[in-house]
């Protein structure tokens, strides 16, 4: 063998031993495969490469390697992902957090009309955030009184809030309150809650369109007699709406109307309240209804609707007192899941019937099944009928009628 024979079987020796073209790996003389990244070695003029024409099925170790790395790209998408809403939802949450609970105590309002000149009052109210209790005291000396607790972010200025104002006190007074818009971020510094405290004199005759956003509006008329009202209208959308005329007697109400969106509604009218609506609208939609009277005196024919989505009805209705007159109270109550219970005292000559109806539950009346009838029924001048209607939950009247 001649010298350059041997420096060139010497060279390709050496190249064969460098490392593969593909990934770098170190080779053998002998190496088929690249044992690194599995491809296929082959000598191109002496020289060898790892090349890809038909690309050599990956080993064990190969693949081992590969789902670890896919997996790291999948739990990589999702972590990406959580992250953005996380960095959308956590900046909500915290605005709403401390945007609605970091309220302080900033100062009381005051607000009150004296004279008793006028005593016809339009009170308007409509308050955003904060209780509403509204009472009658036959001590006191002025027409109308409110106080206001006043609270709001650090930093707020009272002189920014609302206070009552009047607008007519021609005939008839106006007063209104305006809570204004309610905002949630917590760098604004005009946004207030108010508890509201108010006092009227016996002698007004109040027509009351009263509403809070979120907050329970109270009035309370109890051991308060021959009280004449206005309308009575209390709504609002998360709170307890409360009328309350406990052993209160002659009371008068022309219009009433007691809505809540969520929230429970406690009625009781007292003893012969004169009422001289056609129809009385007592809703909720989640929450319970309590409603009460003894010896009510009606006027004319009246619907009552008296109705929540879910919550329990409980009816303690007395009527002894026979009117010399005509009339039809028509009771429409309905639940759509919750027990309705009716507790009722009639006068004998005071025709009364029940309808009994629920999906899942039972039906508990004075007789047996569905329907009951006193006997005086078909000829009495004076008529109650109740449909009491649940569609989950059980419905029981009992009491006298005869």
């Amino acid at each position: 063998m001649t010298f350059l024979e041997k420096i060139s079987q010497y060279e390709v020796k050496k190249i064969s031993e460098q490392f593969c073209t593909n990934c770098g790996t170190q080779l053998t003389s002998e190496a088929e495969f690249c044992h690194k990244c599995g491809y296929k070695i082959q000598i191109v003029k002496g020289v060898p490469a790892a090349i890809e024409p038909e690309r050599a099925a990956p080993t064990a170790k190969h693949t081992r390697l590969q789902e670890p790395r896919r997996a790291r790209r999948r739990n990589t998408a999702v972590g990406i992902a959580i992250g953005v809403i996380a960095a959308l939802i956590v900046p909500i949450i915290i605005i709403g957090i401390f945007g609605a609970i970091n309220f302080v105590y900033i100062d009381t309002l005051e607000f009150d009309v004296e004279s008793l000149s006028i005593t016809e009052i339009d009170l308007i109210i409509d308050n955003n955030v904060g209780s509403i209790d509204i009472a009658y005291d036959e001590s006191m000396t002025k027409l109308f009184e409110a106080t206001l607790e006043v609270r709001g972010r650090p930093e707020s200025n009272i002189l920014d809030a609302e206070n009552f104002v009047l607008l007519s006190e021609t005939t008839k007074l106006v007063i209104q309150f305006e809570a204004g818009d309610y905002n949630f971020f917590f760098w604004n510094k005009k946004t207030f809650s108010y508890d509201i405290d108010i006092t009227i004199h016996p002698n007004a005759t109040v027509d009351f369109n009263v509403n809070s956003d979120t907050g329970s509006v109270t009035l309370i008329i109890n051991g308060v007699d021959n009280l004449e009202l206005g309308d009575l209208i209390l709504t609002s959308n998360t709170g307890t709406i409360t009328l309350g005329m406990t052993g209160s007697v002659n009371t008068t109400i022309p219009e009433l109307e007691l809505v809540t969106d969520t929230g429970k509604i406690n009625v009781d009218l007292g003893e012969r309240t004169e009422l001289n609506d056609t129809e009385v609208l007592i809703d909720t939609d989640t929450g319970s209804i309590s409603f009460a009277y003894e010896d009510l005196i009606l006027y004319q024919d009246i619907v009552w609707s008296i109705g929540t989505n879910t919550g329990s009805i409980t009816l303690n209705i007395v009527q002894n007192l026979v009117l010399n007159w005509t009339y039809t109270a028509v009771y429409d109550v309905k639940t759509n899941t919750g027990s309705i219970t009716m507790n009722f005292i009639f006068n004998a000559s005071i025709g009364i019937n029940i309808y009994g109806t629920t999906d899942t539950g039972s039906v508990n009346l004075p007789t047996p099944g569905e329907y009951y009838e006193n006997s005086l029924y078909s000829t009495a001048d004076n008529v109650h009928r109740f449909t009491l209607e649940t569609d989950t939950g059980s419905v029981t009247a009992s009491g006298t009628a005869d």
